[in-house]
């Protein structure tokens, strides 16, 4: 199914909010006010009104019936100010913008109910989200949100299809918050029995620990019991293997960490990570020992490739290299990318890699994947659909997209 989004409906961002969203990405760690609503979590607001002059209770009340209406109600922003305490719409031009609402233009659904969502940013750039929808029911079963942290990535890793756009820019954390606020409303208007939203993954477009602050600051508001109180346990953010940043990734939230690893020695590493000729596995190692907290586990994603990384010495090396290190391993056969010759292995060689890790004591898991036939799957995000978005740009008016 393929929805397209009429632009005569879309809510836009101001060039004000725009301005100020990109001057967040240079200095994020001293905000300069006003700021968008969604780029701040709760928590923060009322720490920044209570410091304007307001009772902690005002400021309290006041940031309570905002968020109650605009994070769990969905009203819009005029909607919400009108009802909003006069302290708080006292303070809303020195302090509050409305929240940034990125451009919904297309959504395609799989025949899984996995749906890729296309969104345009203020500037005019093209970002994807996918929904998630668990294969099981009730109380056993999730929907996952996946989130995008820039828009293109400069990483440049050969299987994914993000990285041959390179980066262009990073995402504001309120750009990352509406992805998912968006995602959510989207799900709950039509889930019916199938579970509500309740994991987040930054496995989307970019590589989340070169925009870490503006990160961390989203999952604050996704985690904010005034906001969607999702719990930071249920949070996962994917790297490529940023290791100068891990250990300030660890110490900051209890969101999990996954690390795409994809080969078990450097050569082979390299060659599909770039990232690799300036963070060896041994540096990359060290780091995971020495910095993840007791009682917290990595996850480690292994995309399987045909005769690539696919054999049992290639499995014993890897068990060898996770020994010592709190370690959880996904095994993802490779979905169709930018590289025709880095195939998915029979499904004989991915049963038999896992095999031989589970006798070495790895815990290790199978992910198959969800919404590959409308580009949503891992490493696909940015392909096909960029581009046929672009061609329609092209030959078509606004009001016919």
């Amino acid at each position: 199914m393929r929805v397209w989004i009429d632009e005569s409906n879309a809510t836009f961002s101001s060039a004000t909010q725009f301005a100020i969203l990109q001057g967040m990405s240079r200095r994020p760690r001293k905000p300069q006010f006003p700021l968008p609503w969604n780029s701040l979590s709760p928590s923060a607001w009322i720490g920044v009104l209570s410091e304007a002059g307001l009772r902690t209770t005002q400021a309290r009340g006041a940031v309570k019936t905002v968020s109650t209406a605009t994070f769990r109600q969905h009203d819009d922003w005029q909607s919400t100010l009108a009802r909003a305490p006069k302290v708080f719409r006292q303070r809303v031009q020195e302090f509050i913008l409305p929240p940034v609402r990125l451009e919904l233009c297309e959504r395609v659904t799989a025949e899984d109910r996995t749906s890729r969502l296309l969104y345009r940013t203020a500037d005019g750039h093209l970002i994807e989200t996918v929904i998630i929808p668990s294969e099981r029911g009730g109380a056993a079963g999730r929907t996952t949100v996946c989130v995008s942290s820039q828009i293109g990535c400069g990483r440049r890793c050969v299987f994914c299809e993000t990285g041959r756009l390179g980066l262009i820019r990073q995402l504001s954390a309120a750009e990352i918050v509406d992805q998912f606020h968006q995602a959510v409303m989207l799900w709950d208007a039509e889930r019916g029995q199938a579970p509500k939203v309740t994991n987040v993954v930054f496995m989307g477009m970019g590589e989340p620990l070169d925009n870490l602050h503006e990160v961390l600051r989203a999952i604050e508001v996704m985690t904010d019991d005034l906001s969607f109180g999702l719990s930071a346990k249920r949070i996962t953010v994917s790297t490529v293997g940023v290791a100068p940043k891990i250990g300030e990734f660890l110490r900051s939230t209890r969101a999990n960490l996954a690390v795409s690893l994809n080969a078990p020695d450097d050569e082979r590493r390299s060659a599909l990570m770039p990232v690799n000729k300036r963070c060896s596995m041994a540096d990359l190692r060290r780091v995971l020992i020495d910095k993840t907290p007791a009682g917290r586990d990595v996850l480690f994603e292994y995309i399987l490739f045909d005769r690539v990384n696919d054999s049992l010495d290639d499995a014993e090396l890897l068990g060898a290299w996770l020994q010592d290190i709190p370690a959880r391993l996904n095994l993802i056969p490779a979905n169709p990318g930018p590289d025709p010759k880095l195939r998915q292995p029979e499904p004989e060689r991915v049963w038999a890699f896992q095999k031989l890790l589970l006798d070495r004591g790895v815990r290790v898991m199978v992910r198959h994947p969800h919404g590959r036939d409308v580009g949503g799957a891992c490493g696909q995000l940015a392909g096909a659909a960029r581009e046929r978005l672009d061609r329609l740009q092209h030959t078509r008016s606004p009001g016919e997209l």
